[in-house]
Parts: structure tokens; C-alpha cells; sequence
């Protein structure tokens, strides 16, 4: 899931992102682009740790017995506020997850996240 360094240049990401926004159909490839890996990556390593973090933070029964859970996010009030802004990040992945999904064809697409692998038929 590691993007190629040549992916990380700024014409890479602003390609895809421009033909994502002129709503171009991707083209049918066995790997993924680099805002796909990239976000990917953000979702696994960024964004399920801090909202579990956010979430140990914000219960009285941890925060208790470990106050530095709290103290390093700044307090409850903080904790809660990203959480929050966390969560919605988390949803509006889902949205454009499966609007992506439904885009490239939601019949193929479900059927090669059961099979693991694109079938084609006859």
C-alpha cells in the first residue's frame, strides 16, 4: 500500500484528483492510484488509532486510572472535539468510498471483493 516515490510528486496526486473531479471513469488496473493508497494509509495508521484514542480519552473509567490519556489531547472537551471531527472523517471515507464503488460498476466490484479477484464473464 506504500505509494512509489515517483507517486509522491505533486503532478501525481493532482492528475488523479483532476480526473476524479471531472468525474472520469478510472481505468480498470490491478493496482491502485497514489490518493487511494495515501488515504488508505491515513484511514488504517491516522485515523482508527486517534478515534480509538479519542475514545479512551473521553471515558471516565480510563481517564481515571490513566490521566495522561487525557492531559496529552488537552483535556476532555478537546478529546471530544476530535473525536468528532475523527468521526466525520471516517464517514465522508465511506460516502466517497462507496460512491467510488457504485461509479466503476458496484455488481463487478462486490464480486471481486468476495472472489478477491476480478472475474470476468462469458
Amino acid at each position: 500500500m506504500l505509494p512509489e516515490l515517483a507517486d509522491l510528486r505533486p503532478r501525481a496526486p493532482a492528475g488523479v484528483m483532476a480526473q476524479h473531479l471531472k468525474f472520469r471513469r478510472p481505468a480498470e488496473s490491478g493496482s491502485y492510484n497514489v490518493l487511494t493508497r495515501v488515504t488508505y494509509l491515513a484511514v488504517v495508521f491516522l485515523l482508527f488509532p486517534l478515534m480509538f484514542w479519542t475514545g479512551l480519552a473521553m471515558s471516565p473509567a480510563v481517564t481515571s486510572a490513566w490521566p495522561a490519556i487525557v492531559t496529552v489531547l488537552g483535556g476532555q472537551q478537546s478529546a471530544r472535539t476530535l473525536h468528532f471531527f475523527v468521526a466525520i472523517a471516517l464517514v465522508l471515507f465511506v460516502v466517497a468510498h462507496l460512491a467510488m464503488v457504485i461509479r466503476v460498476g458496484f455488481k463487478d466490484r462486490t464480486r471481486a471483493m468476495i472472489a478477491g479477484r476480478v472475474i470476468q464473464e462469458d
